[in-house]
């Protein structure tokens, strides 16, 4: 790619005030000359780097549109290459003239990801800040665009890098074979461990701000699951009915609690029925829950416990024990995040036994009503309490799996050998760890081929 020279619309498609092409290669500056008049500059080749130049696009000699051009040298472009971004008006017709005046130019059409690997080519860009900048496009809360741009300036990246020293400065230690040996080494591993685990307790907040949780609302038919949703979401989208079993299907949507993004799914009511529309429903809630990372159950207040209410502890139970089998999905902190018991109707007079799901569940309930709107913010607590949601500036977060399991592996590689590397006359083995370590940072922050594929979990 690095001869080639390629015309991407960054800005989206359709009615806006702007519209932006940036165009980058070795030929930019001749191909945006071909098309491009401007008002205090003949010849756009001889333009200066970071300058602004205003002037119009023509086509066959029409004039499409006024534009002002930035033109960026390949020494300070973020892409390694000479860069031309064009800003013009937003409307869909007049981006896309230009844009294919620049490709009939003899620039190649390519996607704003392919600026990303430009950059990455010519060493302007690590993969981990390439990562960083392609989740921000999909960011779903300011909390996220600011921990996110954060990455991609380098925030992760450096400390990584701090580990790639440390790693160095055990190996020269391992080379001086000096008394000293095992003191210095100690020390080394000691803070490597603790750089590795301050690292690798970021992970749940970064990749919830990535992959946001889904939250499934599980309970037994009429017991307010479609009231809390649509509280929860400020507006009517569940059906509400005083008939049991009336949510046949799920709804899903999006919120936002202290900047953490959440899918919550609302489900049909789970118990025996012959009712075949019914039991479908139960079947998708089934199959909801095998992908939920957090369920609120909710139980009717206004009822006694019955055995529709053992059949939801059934189902958490197996829930929770197929779940502890495969949760390696937020570097994890337990089951404690996992299941918020909900008594809902709190408004009526008490007949359920709340102390029997709080045996069951060793949690305390959250009491609330739905109708009355009371009782949320204890429900909001519980579903970002595991996150430091304060935004502290340039702080490294791991925020995907990738990271997350190169950095697990590096954490097992230094508790597995610190005793082993305090000891003497173990160079050539001790120097093999060392390699490991380092391509194992490496990888972090230059990616490989099985990192490059997408993640099948996102987006």
């Amino acid at each position: 790619m690095k001869d080639t020279t390629i015309a991407a619309i960054v800005t989206p498609l359709g009615e806006g005030g702007i519209g932006k092409i940036i165009v980058s290669g070795p030929k930019a500056s001749d191909l945006v000359h071909t098309i491009f008049q401007g008002k205090s500059i003949a010849d756009l080749r001889n333009a200066e780097s970071k300058r602004l130049y205003y002037g119009h696009i023509f086509d066959d000699g029409q004039r499409l549109d006024e534009v002002i051009l930035n033109v960026v040298k390949k020494g300070d472009s973020f892409t390694g290459q000479d860069m031309i971004e064009v800003n013009c008006h937003g409307g869909i017709r007049v981006l896309t003239r230009i844009y294919e005046c620049l490709r009939s130019a003899g620039a190649e059409s390519a996607g704003w990801e392919s600026l990303l690997a430009q950059s990455c080519e010519n060493d302007k860009m690590d993969f981990i800040r390439k990562e960083a900048i392609r989740e921000v496009v999909f960011a779903r809360t300011k909390l996220g665009v600011k921990v996110l741009l954060d990455q991609y300036g380098g925030a992760l990246s450096g400390e990584l890098r701090k580990c790639l020293e440390i790693i160095e400065g055990i190996r020269h230690s391992l080379q001086e074979g000096d008394d000293a040996l095992s003191q210095k080494n100690g020390a080394f591993f000691s803070r490597l461990a603790i750089l590795i685990g301050r690292l690798l307790e970021t992970a749940s907040l970064g990749m919830a701000l990535t992959v946001p949780h889904v939250v499934i609302i599980l309970g037994k038919p009429n017991a307010g699951k479609s009231t809390i949703i649509n509280a929860i979401i400020g507006e009517e989208r569940a059906l509400v009915h005083h008939e049991p079993g009336t949510t046949r299907d799920y709804v899903n949507e999006f919120i936002s609690v202290d900047g953490i993004p959440f899918e919550i799914v609302d489900t049909a009511g789970m118990r025996n029925t012959s009712n075949k529309l019914e039991a479908m429903g139960m079947e998708l809630t089934l199959e909801q829950l095998h992908r939920s990372d957090k369920v609120i159950a909710v139980f009717d207040n206004s009822r006694p416990f019955d055995r529709e209410d053992q059949g939801i502890l059934d189902i958490l139970n197996s829930w929770l024990q197929a779940k502890g089998c495969n949760n390696f999905r937020r570097g994890g902190k337990g089951d404690s995040h996992a299941i918020l018991p909900v008594v809902n109707k709190c408004d009526l007079p008490a007949r359920f036994d709340r102390h029997r799901i709080e045996s069951a569940l060793c949690q305390s309930v959250c009491c609330i009503s739905a109708v009355n709107k009371d009782g949320f913010a204890d429900l909001y607590r519980w579903l970002v309490k595991e996150f430091d949601t304060a935004h502290k500036p340039l702080r490294p977060v791991v925020f995907n799996k990738r990271q997350y399991h190169l950095l697990a592996k590096a954490d097992v590689l230094v508790k597995q050998n610190k005793d082993y590397f305090t000891a003497k006359n173990k160079n050539s083995e001790s120097l093999e760890v060392i390699d490991e370590l380092k391509d194992t940072f490496m990888a972090c922050l230059q990616g490989n081929d099985s990192s490059r594929r997408k993640d099948e979990e996102h987006h």
